[in-house]
């Protein structure tokens, strides 16, 4: 299996490592930022709950998550490179 992220060297979490996932990065981006624009600009004009905007990151963040679970190793905590790293799975 070919893997859209990898392990990343410091810390925990993925690094995308093919074009798929930086897509899907870029993806998570764009579905977060493009609905700032429409969002209420103040106190009076109203609008949906301040809260729904963050509800919806939350939604965008957990499926993204999600998708690297599947399309990547299992991640745990890393320090360092270590001589045995996978490079299939590990930067």
């Amino acid at each position: 299996m070919t893997y859209w992220f990898k392990r990343r060297r410091f810390g925990y979490g993925w690094t995308p490592a093919r074009w798929q996932g930086w897509v899907a990065l870029a993806i998570l981006v764009l579905l977060v930022l493009a609905p700032i624009p429409f969002l209420p600009q103040g106190e009076d004009e109203g609008g949906p709950n301040p809260y729904a905007y963050l509800f919806y990151v939350l939604v965008v963040v957990a499926v993204f998550i999600l998708l690297a679970i599947k399309k990547g190793p299992t991640p745990h905590w890393r320090w360092g490179a270590k001589d045995d790293d996978n490079p299939d799975e590990d930067f």
